[in-house]
């Protein structure tokens, strides 16, 4: 069984501020860091001697990986194409 990832007071603190839309810029990283490195392992090997943990391991990492590139700047461009055909297809219809 897998264990959850382990926390402190000050990760639990600022998840719950993080929630509450009152996280200070410290309690933001805190909690994107620990998202991202503890609880989906990226910078971890995912490979486990159990091929079902691993493959649970390695869903929580593409989780990560997600999130994690969002912080990059062709992250925008990504939607950007999507969000002008959307908008030119919307136009059309009215």
């Amino acid at each position: 069984m897998m264990k959850p990832a382990a926390y402190d007071k000050e990760v639990l603190y600022a998840f719950r501020a993080l929630f509450e839309g009152k996280a200070n810029e410290g309690q933001q990283k805190r909690a994107m860091a620990w998202l991202v490195f503890n609880a989906c392992h990226i910078g971890q090997t995912s490979f486990t001697a159990d091929t079902m943990e691993t493959a649970f391991r390695e869903g929580e990492r593409h989780v990560g990986l997600q999130v994690a590139r969002m912080r990059e700047p062709e992250a925008l461009a990504l939607i950007e194409p999507r969000r002008r055909t959307r908008g030119k297809a919307e136009a059309e219809a009215e």
